[in-house]
């Protein structure tokens, strides 16, 4: 028995010096799969890359992950003289451990934490460990340890900007994501290749950190796609979307322009997916966040009723199109809020302008030199950072009372809406649809009835 145990780790080492070759010589691996093969058919490496691409045959991975995982936990022990073991004595050996275990496990976190120890030590990159939990992404897209993993990186990268931008303000080299590889993903000789350099939405210098993004706008945009990929790769991925939510407000700070883009961009997706609640809950948090920032601007009815608009189009014309789907009567609910609430905006004069006016008194730029928490706040927070002349031209905006374009007011009404479910409870044979439609105008009668009391 021992001798065959020795045979399987000896057989398991080799397995593991073969995926760390496959990562030196390929280091732009960007897909990561299994390969169904029961049993050792051939006397060759159960590791293949071909076009970037690496799989794995299955029978090896019950002899190599035990293997790695084991080297996992013993650097989680102590030494002997009872001292816990830094991980950074065994940088190498625990790269190559963890990045077995997480290609086959993408939840362990002890795992995950070694490997923000390797990076708090100086021994990993940021960058690079940010592309192999991208790399871990598609094999794992729901994973929630590998998004919460991405998203403590992406702390670490902005506090690290902030930090060498208020050093050296003007001499900040930038670190191309595109241009990380998996190698061994270790710190060599030289500096850590400085912070990302900080550039503003526009694409210019901005001189307010109100319209700059705490870092590069290629991380934001990579960040993005790998929420993307990871959407498309597991339907209603919850953890994709909720990490795309964060990184639009945490990373992009909800600017306005990333907010518009973001919900044009997500408009095709939403049309193919038309069942995800997830992608739909997304769109919803954009137009939150954007309504609480063309409030503050003073533009709800030039700028943010027109983007109403035209989400009731779109989902007119998916229902119409793809009858039987709850995800957009739901969604259909939200947008209607909306509504209602931006028309009650418009039509009333702001009363909290006094109490707002004292608050922004106290708001503050975001400045180079500032923690990472800066940059990490809340929408609400942010939509309140604006030059002082204009926070008072926004002001006396607030005290006049406006007018509603009656355009806005005849479309999408109690009356319109009910007259929509009524056509498509005459129109549609899909007795689904014509059940959801009922639940939506008993919805609508019953918002009627609390307007209804409110008022009296």
């Amino acid at each position: 028995v021992r001798h065959q145990q020795n045979m399987a780790e000896s057989l398991a080492e080799r397995i593991l010096s073969d995926l760390s070759a496959a990562f030196l010589r390929h280091p732009n691996i960007d897909e990561v799969g299994f390969i169904h093969c029961p049993t050792c058919q051939h006397n060759r490496s159960p590791v293949v890359v071909e076009n970037n691409k690496l799989g794995i045959e299955t029978w090896c991975l019950e002899l190599v992950f035990p293997y790695a995982y084991d080297k996992v936990l013993r650097a989680r022990g102590r030494d002997d003289s009872g001292r816990k073991i830094k991980v950074s004595r065994r940088s190498r050996s625990l790269l190559e451990a963890t990045r077995v275990v997480l290609l086959i496990q993408a939840d362990c976190l002890t795992a995950w934490n070694i490997r923000k120890e390797l990076v708090e030590a100086e021994d990993l990159r940021c960058i690079q460990d940010l592309k192999f939990a991208q790399l871990v992404l598609t094999k794992h897209p729901k994973s929630s340890e590998t998004f919460a993993h991405r998203r403590w990186l992406l702390k670490q990268l902005i506090q690290k900007t902030t930090s060498t931008s208020s050093q050296h303000p003007s001499s900040n080299p930038t670190v191309p994501i595109s241009q990380a590889s998996h190698a061994n993903g270790l710190v060599r000789d030289q500096a850590l290749g400085g912070a990302l350099s900080v550039q503003s939405v526009n694409g210019g210098n901005a001189k307010s950190g109100a319209s700059q993004l705490p870092c590069e706008g290629k991380l934001l945009e990579t960040e993005l796609a790998v929420c993307q990929s990871s959407a498309e790769r597991y339907p209603s991925n919850y953890y994709a979307w909720t990490h795309r939510a964060w990184v639009v407000e945490h990373v992009a700070r909800c600017h306005h322009k990333i907010l518009v883009k973001e919900l044009s961009d997500t408009r095709h997706w939403v049309s193919r997916h038309i069942s995800d609640h997830s992608g739909l809950q997304y769109r919803q948090f954009l137009l939150t966040q954007l309504v609480a920032h063309f409030r503050l601007a003073g533009d709800l009815q030039e700028e943010f009723l027109p983007l109403l608009n035209a989400e009731f189009e779109l989902l007119s014309d998916l229902m119409t199109a793809f009858p039987g789907h709850e995800a957009l009567w739901y969604h259909r609910r939200y947008v209607f809020q909306q509504w209602e609430s931006v028309l009650s905006m418009c039509k009333c004069p702001r009363s909290d302008n006094s109490a707002s006016g004292k608050n922004n008194t106290h708001s503050h730029h975001v400045h180079s030199d500032e923690p990472v928490e800066s940059y990490t706040r809340s929408a609400s927070s942010f939509s309140r950072d604006c030059e002082g002349s204009e926070r008072e031209h926004l002001m006396a905006q607030g005290n006049k009372k406006a007018k509603v374009d009656p355009m806005y007011t005849e479309h999408h009404t109690f009356e319109t809406e009910q007259e929509f479910c009524r056509s498509v409870m005459r129109t549609c044979q899909d007795g689904w649809q014509v059940r959801l439609a009922g639940s939506y105008q008993h919805w609508l009668q019953q918002r009627v009835l609390e307007q209804d009391s409110k008022s009296l």
